[in-house]
């Protein structure tokens, strides 16, 4: 029998390419299309479906042919697979199930790792391989971590994570968190705590376990999540963390950091680089509105306003605003379930449409000059109910024209670009120490001398960042020697 010369990765299907517990197909299919086209350069791959029940691996082994061509596939029982005989040399195998999913013969075991497991059996395979693998170099949770297998290192920096699928999934699509030679990366599943675990650095948004649509946990396994990061990182004070999650809570609450931004503004280094430059930056005006109860007071307010919930993060409405004309609006608007609770009632800032978006990624600091929202004029606004409800996450130019009668397409040019951008140096990195964070992002609006910043928020998206990888490397080796 002939040799194929690339190495055999065969792929547990299983939690590696859908989720068991929900019975449906892996939801970033485009991502993992992506990481298969890089594997079949690499490897020749085989995908086995090996459920149990027929049935549901005859449903999961047809949706893998409709989403993923081109990739060689079997279904084959779990005693099937273990006298099969393979012709290639060398043999990687990915499975959560590494007791269960065996070949006849040798192979490199990446061992596939999903809190969507389930958690007795995930703690009892786990802490068994860490027993006898302290700081393994084969522990993965996305297939694209395979290509650490060809750059090993005997004794890498350590990096142990946890992200939910949608910010992984961002990360793994500009090669972080693949093990290569200088760094091995780890997940961490804080449902149960790992005693054997050994690693230089916790990388994580831990903070995102409570983000009921995105994550496939039980109210018990969220609540045990917590006391294990919270038990771990108490009981390992001198790993560094990327960010500490008591750094985080003031930026959740929009009220709360608006009153720390503006001790920030008020600070004498900040008032010296405003006369120097000649840049004013400030926050917005807003109210703390209760919408629960008795209706309170809604005299003074300054239309337009933009109405947005209090807390700027991990609720299932935290990007969904409205810009309000008028009171009749507003009091409309407050009749629906999404503007319920808590709101932040803010002034709207037009700024022609130009929004800079400003990455902090340890000591870089990255500025994006994008297309914003045109400007919003009460004369101009064109439904009468007086209120328009939209999503933050969506097209924001295209979504908010929708509300105008009348939309400017221009992006008018900021003429004091310079000093904005040195005032913007110096509010990054008072942010940095100020709030103690690594990896945070804020908007900035506003014409003329006037600017604003709009919200902060931790580990923002770093995807159009160059060389993001080596800006992530770099961060954990400069936290390590603090």
């Amino acid at each position: 029998m002939q040799q194929n010369p690339k190495p055999l990765l065969i792929i547990d299907s299983r939690y590696a390419l859908y989720d068991s517990r929900q019975k449906r197909t892996y939801k970033y299919n485009t991502v993992l299309q992506k990481s298969f086209i890089l594997l079949q350069q690499h490897f020749q791959i085989l995908v086995i479906f090996c459920h149990s029940k027929p049935n549901t691996n005859e449903f999961f082994y047809n949706e893998f042919h409709k989403n993923f061509q081109g990739i060689d596939s079997k279904q084959l029982s779990i005693q099937e697979l273990k006298v099969t005989s393979f012709p290639n040399e060398d043999i990687i195998v990915v499975t959560h199930n590494y007791e269960q999913f065996t070949l006849q013969q040798k192979y490199q075991l990446y061992y596939f790792s999903s809190v969507s497991q389930h958690l007795d059996k995930k703690r009892q395979l786990e802490l068994k391989y860490y027993e006898s693998n302290p700081k393994p170099s084969f522990h993965i949770s996305h297939i694209q971590q395979v290509m650490s297998y060809f750059s090993k290192s005997q004794n890498p920096f350590t990096v142990g994570y946890y992200f939910y699928p949608k910010k992984f999934n961002e990360l793994i699509q500009f090669d972080a968190l693949i093990s290569n030679a200088n760094f091995n990366y780890i997940p961490m599943d804080f449902r149960f705590y790992n005693k054997y675990i050994q690693i230089n650095v916790l990388f994580h948004r831990v903070m995102d376990i409570y983000k009921k649509k995105e994550i496939n946990m039980k109210q018990n396994e969220v609540e045990l999540f917590q006391q294990n990061y919270d038990k771990f990182v108490t009981e390992n004070a001198e790993i560094p963390v990327i960010d500490q999650v008591e750094c985080l809570k003031t930026l959740i609450q929009r009220d709360e950091l608006n009153v720390k931004l503006q001790s920030i503004f008020a600070s004498p280094q900040f008032q010296n680089a405003v006369q120097e430059h000649h840049i004013k930056i400030m926050t917005p005006e807003q109210v703390l509105y209760d919408n629960i109860g008795e209706p309170q007071e809604l005299q003074n307010l300054k239309y337009p306003l933009i109405v947005k919930s209090k807390q700027g993060a991990l609720t299932a409405n935290c990007h969904i605003m409205a810009i309000v004309v008028n009171e009749k609006g507003l009091r409309e608007l407050f009749k629906h379930e999404q503007f319920k609770g808590q709101l932040i009632l803010q002034q709207i800032i037009n700024h022609n449409s130009i929004i800079y978006k400003i990455y902090q990624l340890g000591s870089k600091m990255i500025v994006q000059k994008r297309k914003s929202i045109p400007n919003i004029e009460i004369h101009n606004f064109k439904f009468e109910e007086g209120f328009y409800i939209f999503d933050t996450q969506k097209d924001l130019f295209k979504n908010v024209s929708q509300c105008l009668k009348e939309v400017d397409e221009g992006v008018h040019e900021c003429s004091n670009e310079d000093q904005l951008l040195k005032q913007m140096e110096l509010l990054s990195s008072i942010i940095a120490k100020e709030f103690k964070l690594h990896l945070f992002g804020f908007d900035i609006i506003g014409m003329n001398w006037e600017f604003y910043i709009i919200d902060i928020n931790h580990f923002p998206g770093y995807k159009n960042v160059e060389n993001a990888r080596e800006l992530f490397e770099q961060l954990f080796l400069q936290v390590s020697k603090k």
